[in-house]
């Protein structure tokens, strides 16, 4: 009898252990059972934004260049501070709801929201990719030179050329580029006469790219040369892979009505143009049929006289864009 009572007892008093400690696991601690303080989460709120809707962009999300848009922090957990972080130029800042602009079209950026507790020191963050401006038409290892990884041989892209008087070669430089980059397409011509042309080969379209009717675009790139020159043609030039070769191209010729001379200086300079096709349907060459030109790229040209026999020209960050309308 006695062992039974002794057996009882200790099971009670295992119970009431076990008991406490579930009620202890499942959280009388404040520290953990707090809702407050267990559900920290930082979540950026873009329900104020109108975006533009793209296919191409980041899940759809695209914004203009100088367009004010207004991001919100819909956190929760009792968050006691938080700092927006800006990919591309605006400022950080710790308001619950920012407001900015980026005023170039610098493409894909990140906005990041960290949240911080003081009650327990705990943070989270949340990052949301966007578009700025519209997309990139050129690949960036052929034309931004800066893609050390890729499979595909910038260099071998390349078609260089001067009169039977000389020779070109061309070559990655790997210091010194343009806009604060480290690598750019150098160019040597040795030539009696000064003439150099400088265009992407015409095999393959994963690297060049197709131009639609009645759509305008913004063309840019950066150059210099180890001496100065006037540059005598920077065209788009549609070169294409059926008869005949050359077809559509639009022209920026140094002298021609209402373009700038295409002045080199022996410091990386920008230039920036914009161009609108026509209607290619009404071209009576033949691919033209479908609306595009295929198979574009950057075309550019010198015939005139340089000092000595020999000319480096670096050519970077060449780009092409639709127009953001």
């Amino acid at each position: 009898m006695m062992k039974r009572k002794l057996y009882s007892i200790l099971f009670l008093v295992a119970l009431m252990s076990a008991s406490m400690l579930m009620t202890s696991c499942d959280g009388d601690d404040p520290e953990i059972t707090d809702p407050v303080l267990s559900n920290l989460r930082a979540k950026i709120d873009v329900s104020a934004i109108a975006f533009i809707s793209d296919a191409n962009s980041i899940d759809g999300r695209r914004i203009k260049a100088n367009q004010s848009v207004s991001f919100a922090d819909n956190s929760t957990g009792n968050p006691a501070s938080r700092q927006w972080t800006f990919e591309g130029g605006p400022s950080s800042t710790s308001d619950s709801v920012a407001t900015v602009t980026w005023s170039e079209q610098v493409g894909q950026v990140r906005v990041i929201l960290t949240i911080t507790r003081s009650a327990d020191e705990a943070t989270d963050a949340d990052t949301l990719d966007l578009q700025v401006g519209t997309i990139e038409l050129l690949n960036r290892t052929v034309f931004g030179l800066e893609d050390k990884d890729s499979e595909i041989d910038a260099l071998s892209k390349w078609f260089s050329w001067t009169p039977n008087d000389g020779t070109t070669s061309v070559a990655i430089e790997t210091a010194d580029g343009a806009n604060g980059t480290s690598q750019s397409l150098k160019m040597t011509a040795q030539s009696g006469f000064g003439e150099f042309q400088l265009r992407p080969h015409e095999n393959g379209p994963e690297f060049l790219v197709s131009l639609k009717s009645n759509t305008t675009y913004e063309y840019s790139f950066y150059i210099k040369g180890s001496e100065s020159f006037t540059l005598s043609e920077a065209t788009f030039l549609n070169v294409k892979n059926d008869e005949p070769k050359e077809g559509w191209y639009t022209p920026f010729w140094s002298g021609e009505e209402g373009v700038d001379d295409i002045i080199v200086t022996t410091e990386w300079k920008s230039f920036t143009y914009e161009f609108t096709t026509t209607d290619l349907t009404t071209f009576g060459d033949k691919g033209y049929e479908d609306g595009t030109a295929d198979n574009a790229g950057p075309f550019f040209k010198h015939f005139a006289s340089f000092n000595g026999s020999e000319l480096n020209v670096w050519i970077d960050e060449i780009s092409l864009k639709e127009k953001d309308q």
